[in-house]
């Protein structure tokens, strides 16, 4: 039996992007040094983050090494094929799977559907024995956990019977007590079940893994060669295997599926109850929403499956077309007219109730406005024009990111408005202590922001300007500067770095111009090259790039020059080492002064 998580993060490749936040309908995330896990108490184990995650940082627990030590061992074990395999396995030939099977080391291969079957039985005997209200099925674990954890009003709503996955593994271990059995379908909820049903069902593999499986051994469907074993074990479900699709169970509840739609149409059903089937987390979690709506003067039983379209849809799955698709190879490869054995009777007398207060309730704390609040002066919320609620941080709203705050499962640095403030502010102060000026332009030659040594530099009346309107957002650059095209140059040829040396006049400028945002936004860096404060450098700089290049050259043809290289370097550096030490001794002559 496992103890890790169904689902869990690869730390290692979070990309910190918040979308599972997002994406999640439970919020089951905590965000902890940048990278986001899941919060198992809180988590329904939908998968829905295992299948919007760019980077593949979420996963389901992968059990494959478990079931091939267990074949390795020779344990006779059953698979417990889902129903969605007629949506799985749609191209293939039927025989030729069981036969794969087989040729693995599975002993035999049997279909939940029979456990489906039986579920929908009992859940009819109970629902006949209930008065007038809202009754859910408990098909799905995911949907389970859901109302368990969130909706702890409506748990006593849940049928108290076991899931068809349970029940068929209950069935299997009555007919066949020295058997382990291993469930294969497309749901990553089923292994949360693992947990506390670890005596009745013992390996719960998806069909990604199986396959993974397959491919490890090398055992490819077209080629297999079935014999009169490779059948279903131990006896062919009938429309159990309609389960997989939205309305399957109620068609075992009511006989028929032109009936069942008909009753889910018209609210109608037989004596008084009224059968309806939705999917989707978010159409469940509205419905439950409505709950005490449901059920006035009658019974009403809801068919509640989280995956959209039910579980040939599930997130394990290796065949993504569309739920229409899907259904329709449900429908053609279900068979109402099946042969029962002996088995059968078997299986109507077996037990399957069952509770699930095992799963316990989220609790969620209450906040004061207070604390609310201060929470979210943390990311420089101060009133609530400052709540944006713009959803970037994965949460609803702004008050439901600080309640995530309070609660220890968020940063503040989620908040997409407090980082591009921290991000304004610390440019803004880089570009104050700049000595040289700094103008950011984009592709339409307008300026994103500039500091006021650049509007110095360039004159008192673009500094006029600049007091009217510090940073000179929104200025048009043409306008502003003469020598604009090395800006537009950049900007439309994408080239890194263009460095220029300016005469303006009596003004002689040094400008560097580099690309921030490929073809959008570009950088200036502007210095006046008749202050004094830049000319020492200037010939500094310039010195020392002649010495790089000589040496280069000298690298180059070394056998040439000989010992005129060594004799350069030396005349070179010691015009750096005359400037810096005039450099010193005007800054000692200046103390001496004062």
């Amino acid at each position: 039996m496992q103890k890790t998580a169904p689902i869990y993060t690869e730390e290692n490749n979070c990309q910190d992007c918040y979308k599972c936040i997002k994406a999640c309908p439970v919020k089951a995330i905590k965000i902890e040094s940048a990278s986001a896990s899941i919060v198992p108490d809180l988590c329904i184990y939908c998968g829905t983050c295992t299948l919007i995650c760019p980077a593949n940082a979420k996963k389901v627990r992968n059990d494959v090494d478990f079931i091939r030590q267990a074949l390795i061992r020779k344990e006779k074990i059953i698979v417990s094929l889902a129903p969605s395999y007629l949506s799985e396995y749609a191209d293939e030939k039927i025989e030729n799977v069981l036969a794969a099977f087989r040729e693995v080391g599975f002993w035999k291969v049997s279909q939940t559907a029979i456990g489906a079957e039986k579920v929908a039985a009992d859940t009819k005997k109970w629902l006949d024995k209930q008065g007038d209200g809202v009754y859910i099925s408990s098909c799905c674990p995911s949907a389970v956990q859901l109302i368990r954890k969130y909706y702890p009003q409506c748990s006593s709503s849940i049928a108290p019977v076991y899931s068809p996955m349970v029940a068929h593994a209950a069935f299997l271990k009555e007919i066949c007590p020295d058997a382990k059995v291993a469930f294969v379908g497309p749901c990553a909820a089923k292994k949360s079940e693992l947990v506390h049903f670890g005596g009745i069902i013992d390996y719960v593999l998806t069909f990604q893994e199986i396959k993974e499986l397959f491919d490890d051994m090398g055992i490819y469907f077209e080629f297999m060669q079935p014999t009169e074993e490779d059948k279903f074990f131990p006896f062919k479900a009938g429309k159990g295997n309609l389960y997989p699709i939205d309305g399957g169970m109620l068609t075992n509840m009511i006989n028929t599926i032109s009936t069942t739609e008909a009753r889910i149409n018209h609210n109608m059903g037989d004596v008084g109850v009224r059968y309806m089937t939705f999917s989707g987390v978010k159409n469940i979690q509205e419905i439950l929403e409505d709950y005490d709506k449901l059920g006035s003067g009658c019974k009403t039983f809801l068919e509640l499956m989280t995956c959209d379209g039910g579980c040939i849809k599930g997130p394990c799955s290796n065949v993504h077309h569309s739920s229409a698709a899907k259904r329709v190879e449900v429908l053609r490869g279900t068979e109402t007219d099946t042969e029962r054995n002996n088995y059968q009777e078997v299986l109507e007398g077996l037990d399957i109730g069952v509770s699930y207060n095992y799963i316990e309730q989220v609790n969620p704390k209450d906040y004061t406005q207070q604390e609310i609040q201060e929470a979210l002066k943390r990311v420089n919320k101060k009133s609530e024009a400052d709540e944006l609620n713009c959803g970037g941080c994965g949460y609803d709203n702004c008050r439901a990111f600080a309640k995530a705050l309070l609660d220890g499962r968020a940063e503040n640095d989620m908040c997409v408005s407090y980082m591009r403030r921290i991000a304004q502010d610390k440019t803004n102060i880089l570009l104050k202590k700049m000595p040289q000026g700094v103008v950011i332009v984009n592709e339409k030659m307008k300026i994103v922001d500039a500091n006021e040594k650049f509007a110095t530099i360039l004159g008192e009346e673009v500094k006029t300007i600049f007091d009217a309107n510090p940073g000179l957002y929104g200025a048009d650059i043409t306008k502003i500067v003469p020598f604009h095209k090395f800006f537009s140059s950049v900007l439309s040829t994408g080239v890194d770095v263009v460095e220029q040396d300016i005469r303006d006049g009596n003004n002689y400028y040094s400008l560097s111009v580099f690309s921030v945002q490929d073809y959008s936004l570009v950088c200036g860096i502007i210095q006046n090259l008749h202050a004094p404060e830049v000319r020492k450098d200037l010939v500094l700089k310039r010195t020392q790039d002649v010495i790089m290049e000589n040496m280069k050259v000298v690298q180059q043809i070394a056998f040439l020059l000989g010992e005129n290289a060594s004799y350069t370097e030396a005349m070179l550096n010691s015009i750096v080492e005359s400037h810096q030490e005039g450099e010193k001794k005007d800054k000692e002559q200046k103390t001496f002064e004062l």
